[in-house]
């Protein structure tokens, strides 16, 4: 018949039970933590392309006005039409630099969201691995507190106690 578990041994199972638990959930937030820095450099690859191709149009429309600018002095004529399509062309220039400046500052702010989270994965990634090293060092003290009690109870049956 099988004596019962002494305290300690309960103990120590009910302890590396919550360590294991512990150590799950923290897997689960850093898988969490991984899906969602993904998405995130995805939105800053997007916002990234998005800048690129709002300054490849900014340069387009500067070199569209200046040459509006320099027809309009050549051409007396059409000089006055010109000049209004060349203010459309800054004006749209401008609010394009003003969305190129708001994607940028997304852009920024994306890449902040990114670094922070790959903050939060590598501290995830720390907490988990000093878990796992508990872990290992509960173990270790179960199995020496088993083997020690078995070697009283083997010692006592050897000087027939």
């Amino acid at each position: 018949m099988r004596a019962a578990l002494p305290l300690k041994a309960t103990s120590a199972r009910a302890d590396r039970a919550e360590e294991r638990a512990r150590a799950n959930a923290l897997r689960t937030k850093i898988d969490e933590l991984n899906a969602a820095l993904a998405e995130e450099r995805q939105r800053v690859d997007r916002l990234n392309k998005q800048v690129e191709a709002l300054s490849a149009e900014v340069v387009r429309a500067e070199k569209q006005a200046g040459a509006v600018v320099g027809r309009a002095e050549r051409a007396e004529a059409g000089r006055d039409a010109e000049r209004a399509r060349a203010d459309a062309l800054a004006d749209r220039m401008h609010l394009l630099q003003a969305e190129l400046v708001a994607a940028e500052t997304a852009a920024g702010q994306a890449r902040t969201d990114a670094q922070a989270a790959e903050r939060a994965h590598a501290e995830s990634s720390l907490s988990l691995l000093a878990l796992s090293e508990q872990l290992d060092a509960y173990e270790v003290e179960a199995a020496a507190h088993w083997g020690r009690g078995l070697l009283a109870r083997l010692w006592d049956v050897l000087r027939g106690d």
